[in-house]
């Protein structure tokens, strides 16, 4: 036969107390205390619905802070970049003891070319793809005496050039530039320089200023190979500058 009875009595909010099954069955239908299959439902669902909206927004706190601590490092090395350009670097000549360039060296953008021959520059000119680094190479790594070794790369981690420029009086110094400023400069006066020598009645010369076009239409803002063939100029240098 079915039981028809708890092992253990049923007490409810309002007092009623019984063992057995039916009657609680029915005192349920009538107690307003005792919350109904759906109420009790609709209570477990708000439960969870509240605590998915706890989890996310815990979750997206999280996210929100380490995204703040991304931009508080950025910040930091924006900063850092910033204080560096501002503050020259400078080496130290040991003879007076003052923070001074030697004075052999000359200031960028006033380099010596007489080391150059002119058989040198037609050998460039043959290479239009290298020309441009090929002969800042030459002229900044090559020259006698180190009198055109006023440009360097004191961090490759960050993106600062430094150059020798005119100071007080008749001394030099080292000063900080952004990276793509400098490297601009290396590339539009030594590729003029080259364009002036190149003939466009020979093949050689013809050739060279074909490729210049090229590389001058890349720089655009509108670029067709979106500046793929200007950047890789600009990446020769730098691997010039670094050596």
């Amino acid at each position: 036969m079915p039981t028809t009875q708890y092992k253990e009595a049923r007490i409810c909010a309002c007092g009623f107390t019984t063992l057995g099954i039916s009657n609680w069955a029915q005192h349920r239908k009538r107690c307003q205390l005792i919350p109904s299959e759906k109420d009790a439902r609709i209570a477990t669902l708000e439960k969870q619905l509240e605590e998915s909206k706890r989890d996310a927004r815990e979750q997206l706190e999280k996210q929100l802070a380490a995204k703040d601590e991304q931009i508080k490092e950025k910040d930091g090395q924006i900063r850092e970049l910033i204080q560096v350009a501002k503050k020259p670097r400078t080496v130290t000549n040991t003879t007076n003891n003052r923070y001074v360039v030697e004075q052999h060296i000359n200031v960028f953008g006033k380099e010596s070319l007489e080391h150059i021959r002119p058989e040198q520059i037609e050998a460039l000119l043959s290479d239009p793809v290298n020309a441009v680094s090929r002969f800042i190479k030459l002229k900044h790594k090559k020259a006698p005496g180190g009198v055109n070794a006023n440009v360097r790369v004191p961090n490759q981690k960050r993106a600062i050039y430094q150059v020798v420029v005119a100071a007080d009086g008749d001394e030099k110094e080292w000063e900080n530039r952004a990276k793509g400023e400098v490297l601009e400069q290396l590339y539009d006066e030594n590729s003029g320089h080259l364009e002036a020598e190149a003939d466009e009645e020979t093949r050689v010369g013809s050739q060279f200023l074909e490729h210049q076009d090229l590389v001058k239409a890349s720089a655009a803002a509108d670029a067709v190979d979106g500046g793929r063939k200007y950047k890789e100029q600009m990446d020769k240098i730098h691997l010039v500058i670094c050596a």
